[in-house]
């Protein structure tokens, strides 16, 4: 590959913060059997069919989460990694879980394991927030929203997950109830989160 090649691809991927499809790399003239000639060398990684990240220091840094949101852009970030990004549990989820429309058709990145959910308009839109991982934005909902997905879905998540995500909401000083029911309202477990705020405060 000429090196004039190789800083023309370095300058797309740089230009967009890291990671590139094949389309920008056509579309600025440039055959995309070059890509194959980087994976090979190590410079990219492929995160799914038409998606690259080149490997780097600055962009290696939580690189898994940006892979996914990148890989998934109308994805949210939900549950049980959520649940961990706040640190209302000491489970280490070893898949980024993920929330989509229940119309959404997504392709899964290679790397790293994703877990979809299907929720519905009404409760997908709910609560979603965004955090910077370095230049990106990720989508993920919020503290109050998280804790009311993984009560709709607590037979499938436990009964120790779903107590110990209550006992450190409750000890938080940040806790907002108000919001908390909003959420609890929206996703149809009004009664169990009741339940666990009368025992624990």
């Amino acid at each position: 590959m000429k090196e004039v090649t190789y800083k023309q691809i370095h300058n797309i991927f740089k230009k967009n913060n890291g990671y590139a499809r094949t389309q920008d790399i056509t579309q600025a003239s440039i055959h995309n059997i070059y890509l194959n000639d980087l994976l090979k060398k190590g410079e990219i990684e492929r995160i799914k069919r038409g998606l690259y990240r080149w490997i780097d220091t600055e962009n290696t840094a939580g690189s898994a989460l940006l892979d996914v949101a990148m890989a998934i852009p109308n994805g949210v970030i939900c549950l049980q990694y959520a649940l961990a990004y706040y640190e209302l549990t000491t489970y280490k989820p070893w898949e980024i879980s993920v929330a989509i429309g229940r119309k959404s058709r997504v392709k899964l990145p290679d790397y790293p394991p994703v877990k979809l959910y299907y929720f519905s308009p009404k409760v997908f839109n709910a609560g979603i927030e965004k955090i910077k991982i370095g230049r990106h934005e990720v989508k993920i909902y919020s503290k109050e929203k998280t804790i009311c997905d993984c009560m709709r879905y607590r037979k499938q998540l436990g009964k120790d997950i779903i107590k110990e995500m209550m006992l450190q909401y409750i000890k938080s000083h940040t806790r907002n109830l108000e919001l908390l029911m909003k959420y609890a309202e929206i996703c149809g477990v009004t009664k169990q989160v009741q339940i666990y705020i009368e025992v624990l405060l």
